[in-house]
Formats: C-alpha cells, structure tokens, sequence
C-alpha cells in the first residue's frame, strides 16, 4: 500500500511540475509609473481577462516603471530582441517606420479619443497603416486631441499669434504655424524648465500629459481648440504569437481590437474632463472653449494643412477618406 500511495504521489507531483511547465509566461513591457491610467485600467485588465480565458496555457505579467527598459524609443527593440514579448510603443517615438500615421495627427479631424481610437483599429484592420504588420497587434490608440496650455491668457485662436508654442512632428508644427504661432520642438521632460524660464510661452497636449508632467504647474491658461492626436499601441512580437498554443491565441485573439480601443478611448475622455472641470473651479486659472465664430476661423486657418497634405499623393487622398469615413461610421453607432 506504501509503494501504491508512494507511486501515486509521485505521479501527482510530475503531473503537476508538467503542467507548471507547460504554462508560457510572457513579459509585458510598460515604460510609463505603475499607477499611470493605462496600466491601471487599460493593460492590467487586459492581461487578467487574457490569463483567465487562457485556461492555465499563458500567463502575462505587466512590467511598469520601465522595468524591462525605460527608453519610450526603444520598446520594438525589446520586441525584436526577445527582452520582451508584448509592449507598450508610442509608434511617433519610432520615425520612418510607421508610414500612414500622418493621418491621425492632421489637425480638427478626429474630435475625442474613442473614435479616433476605434477609427484608427479598423484601418489597421483594412491593412491601410504600414508599419505594423511586422508586429501582432493588440490594440492601436489616438490620444484626446491636443489643445493648447499656456503662461499667459488665450481665450481665442488669435492669441497664439507670434507665440512660441511646443509641438512635436511635421503636421503638429504646420498647425502650429498656421495659427500664426512659433513651433518650437522639444521632449514633454524638458516643458517645465522651458515655460518657467520663458524660452517658450506654452505647449500643445492634451491634459492628462500636461497633468502627468507637471506642465499644469507653469501653464495657467488652456484654450481648448483641437489639431491632432498622436497614436499608441499594445504591441506583440508576432513569432511569440505565433509559437503559442491555440488556447493562449484564442483568448488574445478575443481580448484584442475594438474593446481595447473603447476603454482606452474612454478613459482619456474621461480623465481630461475630469482635469478640466477641476481647471475651470480655479480661480487662477483660465479654461476657454472656442465659440462659433472662433470655431469657424479656427477651421479657416487650418484647413491649409489638411489640403497640402492631403494633396501629397492619391494615398494621402484614400487613407484621409477612409479614415472621414470610419470616424462617420462611430459616430452613427455603426
């Protein structure tokens, strides 16, 4: 009886060590603070819906604080190089790579985050964005619309007139011109220092950046007309997917895509009307929303920008179609 129970257990522990290793653990690179938004409410719950469906074949584990590397610029490589296996990539941080994502950042096109987010999936999905195919994509994101916060009062597009004002990338600083403004470039880290010494008078964004870095603390005024949107994404080394049994795929597969794109998207309306409600209590501060007539100049002065861009090439032309009508398309609920 002994031997019988000895064997047994024997077996029970074999079992169990291979089954132990059997489950694939894959690292999630996360550069941003743990407590940031997106890994709270977008990445993290993403993984645990990902390792429940999977069934014990996968586990994945979010690494944040840049605890597999901390250079925005360099998350593909970690992809590529096998240091990671899926991870969080601004593509801007990447240039001449990410060919077609000119058409996210032209300025009053897409008008909040869900459905420049879901826009942007279903391109991606059409094969109409170069660049990504070398990857398996999870999700693919536009930011809020960026606005403008300055150190001095803007209550109209009129005032950023001879202004030295922070964008970044070739359509950013052509908006950024058009309204008779100064671009300057420079990294979101570097805007402090630059505001409070007056080398520059304020900074494109959107609030939760200009809340995360700190720019909330030099910039009194935010004047709330829209250029573009900068796109992110969830991206996976395609030769790990691709090496994963059929349950792990299936239940990434399920939890990829537009469901993402609708929480990530809501999550930036939400918290930036959160920073502006809060912004527009304060006394010291001035929050102004362009009216009618603003609006209507506003569109006059950029409208420029669109039209060259546009005018470039006949895939200029298709993809700017294309995206117009997406965004018609989330807006019918469609």
């Amino acid at each position: 009886m002994r031997k019988v129970l000895f064997a047994a257990s024997a077996l029970a522990v074999l079992s169990f060590a291979a089954g132990a290793a059997a489950q694939e653990k894959l690292k999630f690179a996360v550069f941003t603070p743990d407590a940031e938004l997106t890994h709270q409410i977008v990445m993290k719950p993403w993984a645990a819906r990902v390792n429940k469906d999977a069934a014990g074949a996968i586990q994945i584990d979010t690494f944040p604080n840049g605890a597999l590397g901390r250079n925005p610029g360099l998350q593909t490589k970690m992809l590529n190089d096998g240091i990671a296996d899926i991870a969080w990539v601004i593509p801007s941080y990447t240039p001449g790579v990410y060919l077609d994502d000119d058409v996210f950042e032209l300025p009053n096109i897409i008008q909040n985050s869900v459905e420049g987010s879901v826009a942007a999936w279903r391109l991606l999905q059409k094969g109409m964005l170069r660049g990504y195919e070398q990857y398996y994509m999870i999700g693919l994101f536009t930011s809020s619309p960026y606005t403008f916060h300055t150190n001095y009062k803007v209550t109209k597009g009129a005032d950023l007139k001879g202004k030295k004002i922070r964008g970044v990338g070739a359509i950013s600083t052509e908006s950024i011109k058009a309204l008779g403004a100064v671009p300057e470039g420079m990294p979101f880290t570097q805007l402090v220092e630059a505001i409070s010494r007056g080398v520059i008078d304020g900074t494109t964004g959107h609030p939760i950046a200009v809340f995360d870095f700190g720019v909330h603390r030099v910039t009194t005024s935010h004047y709330l007309g829209r250029i573009g949107t900068v796109t992110l994404g969830i991206f996976m080394s395609k030769k790990k997917f691709d090496s994963l049994p059929a349950p792990a795929k299936a239940a990434i597969e399920k939890h990829r895509g537009e469901e993402l794109s609708r929480v990530f998207g809501k999550m930036s309306e939400d918290r930036n009307a959160e920073l502006i409600g809060e912004w527009k209590k304060d006394a010291k501060r001035t929050v102004a929303e362009p009216d009618k007539a603003d609006s209507e100049a506003w569109d006059k002065m950029l409208a420029p920008v669109v039209a060259t861009w546009e005018a470039k090439d006949a895939r200029n032309k298709a993809l700017l179609a294309a995206l117009r009508q997406e965004l018609a398309n989330v807006r019918a609920g469609k």
